[in-house]
C-alpha cells in the first residue's frame, strides 16, 4: 500500500461556505454531485501538499488543486472551464471524504503527466523554448516523440518507404497526402484543383450545429482543405489558390449562414481563408487587381470571415494602386443609388463609401473626400460620416449645420444615428470649451436616457459652471414629476431648439428606479428607502437586481430592512422549486446570516433557518443546500 502523504493542513478545516466562496454555489453544487457519483479517480497528494486527480465528465480531465499559505484555493483543469471548476471542487470533496473515513491517500509520482498539464507553469523543454507553441498533449508526450525520431533515423530508405506505403491502407490522410504530392510533382494541378473543389463542396454542404445541453454537435473540418491550399501555394500555384479561394468564400458564407452554433463553423472557414492573403501577394495579378480582389471579398462578407483579407488591405500598398482602386469604386457608386427605406441596401452602399474614402486617402486625394461625403450625406450613416470628417478638419461650423440637419432627418426612424450626431455636437462644444452648451447637452442626454451615468455626466459639466446644486434639484424634480428642466423658472442654461425631447405617453413619473439608483450612488440610504417604499410592487416580476442593490446600500443604515429584502428574495427563489434556484437562494441567505450575526443575533439566524427546514421538510435538495449554510468543517473524522 502506498504511504500516506500529508496534505496542506488547511484543507481539512474547509467548510462548505469556503468552497462556495471559492467556486460559487452552482459550481460547488455540481462538484458535490460529481464526487457523490464517484467520478473522482486516481486521487493523490503532491510533494507540495496539493492534490491531483482524474475526474470523469464529458471527457476524462486532469485536475490539480493548490492552497497557498493564507488558505486561498486554486485549481487547474484540462476541461474547457480551466480554473476553479466543478472538477476541482469534486477533487477537494473526495479528499475530505477519504480523510473523514481515515482512508489512505497515495503520494503522487513526480513523473505523473497530470502534474505537467495542470501546474499552470510553462512546460520545460529540452531546447529551452518556452513560448508555448510546442506543447504536446498527453497522447503523444515529448519523450514519445524523441523515441519515434530515434526509431525513424535508424531505418533505411527502403524500410521507410515500405512503412509509409503500409500506412496508406490504414490511414486515409496519408494516402491523400501522397496523392497530392504525386499530382504536384507531375505538374497536374488541374487534378488537384478538381479534388479540392469537390472537397470544398462536400465539407461546405452540411451546416454546423451545437447542442450545449447534451454536449453534442458537428463542426466541419476545413484542415484538409487548408493543408492542400498551403501545398499548392508552396508549389508556386498562387493563382490556382485564388481561384479555389473564390469558391471557398462562397461556399463557406452559405454554410455559416445556415449553421446553428457559437461561431465554430465560422472559425473553421475563416482559418482556411487565412491562406488567401499570401496567395494574393504571390499571384500574377497587378497591385490594383490584388486590392480589388480582396476588397470584393470583404464587401460581400456578412460574417467577418475575411478578416485576414481586410488585414491585407490595411498593409502598405503603392499609391498608384490605390488610385486605380478609388476610380473603380467611384464608378461603382455612380452606377447605382442608395435605396431609400431599405436599410440593408443603404448599409451596403455605406460600406462601399467607407472603402472609397479610405482609397482616396491612401491615393493622396483627400480633397475629394468631403465633396463625396456631402453628396452621400442623406443616408442613414451618411450624416455621421460627413460630420466626423468635418470635425477632424476642425470645420466646426459646417459640422454643426449637418448635425442639426441630420438630427431632424433621422430622429424618428433612426434614433441611434441621431444620438450619435448629438454626441458629435458634444465633442465640438467640448473642444470649443463652451461649457454652458456642454452642460445643456448632458442634461438633454439625461432627459432622453435617465441613469446614474448620465446624471454623473451632468454633474461633471455643471461643476465647471458652479451650477450643480441648482441643476441637480431640477433634474431630481424632473424624475419625480416629469416637469421639463428648461421650463423651470430658475433654469441656468441655454434653452433647446427644435430637437428638444418631447414627453411620450408611455413615460411615467416618478421614475422610481432611477431615483433609487441615484440615491444609492449618492450614498443617501434614507432617500433610497423613501423612494423604494413608494415604488409600486410589481408582483408579476417579483424581486430583482434593484431590490438587491437597495439591500446592500442600506445594510449598515437599516440592517433589518436589508435582512427583510434578502429573506424575501431567498424565499422567492425557494418557491421556484428548482435545484438551481435553491443555490441562488443560498446566496441571499448567506447575506442574511452575515447581517444578523453582525448584529450579534445568532439565535435569530438559527431560529429562522430552523423555520425554513420545518416549512420545507419535504424538499430534500433544498435541505442539502441549507446544510451548507454553515462555517463548520466538512470533515467529520471517525473517533
Amino acid at each position: 500500500m502506498s504511504r500516506k502523504l500529508t496534505c496542506h493542513p488547511q484543507f481539512e478545516s474547509l467548510s462548505w461556505d469556503d468552497l462556495v466562496t471559492w467556486a460559487g454555489s452552482k459550481v460547488a453544487g455540481r462538484g458535490r454531485e460529481y464526487q457523490r457519483e464517484n467520478r473522482v479517480k486516481d486521487l493523490a497528494v503532491t510533494e507540495t501538499g496539493g492534490l491531483i486527480a482524474s475526474v470523469i465528465g464529458s471527457d476524462r480531465y486532469a485536475v490539480q488543486v493548490r492552497m497557498d499559505t493564507e488558505g486561498t484555493l486554486e485549481s487547474h483543469c484540462t476541461c474547457p472551464y480551466g480554473l476553479d471548476c466543478k472538477h476541482g471542487v469534486a477533487t477537494v470533496l473526495e479528499y475530505l471524504a477519504r480523510v473523514g473515513q481515515d482512508r489512505p491517500i497515495p503520494k503522487a509520482d513526480p513523473q505523473d503527466e497530470r502534474l505537467a498539464w495542470t501546474n499552470g507553469d510553462e512546460i520545460e523543454r529540452e531546447d529551452g523554448d518556452a513560448d508555448g507553441d510546442d506543447v504536446f498533449g498527453p497522447d503523444l508526450s515529448r519523450n514519445a516523440l524523441v523515441q519515434a525520431e530515434t526509431l525513424l533515423n535508424a531505418k533505411t530508405k527502403r524500410e521507410l518507404v515500405k512503412m509509409i506505403l503500409g500506412f496508406v491502407g490504414t490511414y486515409p490522410g496519408v494516402a491523400s497526402a501522397l496523392q497530392d504530392m504525386v499530382h504536384l510533382r507531375a505538374g497536374d494541378v488541374s487534378s488537384l484543383m478538381a479534388r479540392l473543389r469537390r472537397e470544398i463542396h462536400e465539407v461546405g454542404s452540411k451546416p454546423g450545429w451545437q447542442s450545449h445541453w447534451g454536449d453534442e454537435g458537428y463542426t466541419p473540418d476545413y484542415s484538409g482543405i487548408r493543408d492542400r491550399l498551403e501545398a499548392l501555394l508552396a508549389a508556386g500555384h498562387a493563382d490556382a489558390v485564388l481561384a479555389l479561394g473564390t469558391e471557398l468564400i462562397g461556399s463557406g458564407t452559405s454554410q455559416v449562414g445556415t449553421s446553428d452554433d457559437e461561431g465554430e463553423t465560422a472559425m473553421e472557414v475563416s482559418n482556411c481563408i487565412g491562406v488567401l492573403p499570401r496567395a494574393l501577394a504571390a499571384s500574377s495579378l497587378s497591385e490594383a487587381e490584388r486590392l480589388l480582389w480582396a476588397l470584393d471579398a470583404v464587401l460581400d462578407d456578412p460574417f467577418d470571415l475575411c478578416d485576414d483579407l481586410a488585414g491585407y488591405l490595411n498593409q502598405e500598398h503603392p499609391k498608384d494602386a490605390w488610385d486605380t482602386v478609388a476610380d473603380t469604386l467611384l464608378k461603382r457608386l455612380a452606377t447605382g443609388k442608395a435605396s431609400k427605406g431599405d436599410f440593408d441596401r443603404d448599409a451596403q452602399r455605406d460600406h462601399l463609401i467607407e472603402w472609397v474614402t479610405r482609397a482616396l486617402e491612401r491615393a493622396g486625394r483627400e480633397q475629394e473626400i468631403v465633396p463625396l461625403c456631402e453628396a452621400e450625406a442623406e443616408s442613414p450613416a451618411g450624416y455621421a460620416r460627413l460630420v466626423n470628417r468635418l470635425i477632424d478638419l476642425e470645420r466646426y461650423g459646417e459640422a454643426e449645420h449637418w448635425i442639426r440637419k441630420g438630427i431632424l432627418a433621422t430622429s424618428k426612424k433612426y434614433p441611434g444615428i441621431a444620438s450619435d450626431l448629438r454626441d458629435a455636437l458634444l465633442t465640438i462644444k467640448t473642444r470649443q470649451q463652451d461649457w454652458a452648451a456642454v452642460a445643456f447637452l448632458q442634461v438633454d442626454g439625461f432627459v432622453r436616457r435617465p441613469s446614474v451615468r448620465t446624471f454623473g455626466d451632468c454633474k461633471d459639466a455643471a461643476d465647471r459652471l458652479d451650477a450643480w446644486p441648482a441643476i441637480r434639484h431640477i433634474l431630481l424634480e424632473h424624475l419625480a414629476s416629469g416637469r421639463i428642466p428648461w421650463k423651470e423658472p430658475e433654469w441656468p442654461l441655454p434653452t433647446p431648439g427644435k430637437d428638444a425631447p418631447k414627453p411620450e405617453r408611455r413615460d411615467t413619473f416618478p421614475r422610481f428606479s432611477t431615483l433609487i439608483e441615484i440615491a444609492i450612488h449618492e450614498k443617501k440610504p434614507e432617500e433610497a428607502l423613501r423612494w423604494y417604499d413608494r415604488r409600486p410592487r410589481e408582483h408579476f416580476f417579483g424581486y430583482g437586481p434593484l431590490d438587491e442593490n437597495v439591500a446592500a446600500a442600506v445594510a449598515s443604515h437599516a440592517p433589518d430592512r436589508a435582512i427583510a429584502i434578502w429573506k424575501a428574495m431567498a424565499e422567492q427563489e425557494i418557491a421556484r422549486v428548482k435545484p438551481s434556484a435553491y443555490h441562488e437562494a443560498a446566496g441571499y441567505l448567506r447575506k442574511v446570516a452575515k447581517a444578523i450575526i453582525r448584529e450579534k443575533r445568532e439565535a435569530d439566524w438559527e431560529q429562522y433557518l430552523a423555520g425554513l427546514r420545518t416549512e420545507h421538510c419535504r424538499k430534500k435538495r433544498l435541505l442539502e443546500v441549507l446544510d451548507t449554510l454553515s462555517a463548520k468543517p466538512i470533515v467529520k473524522k471517525k473517533r
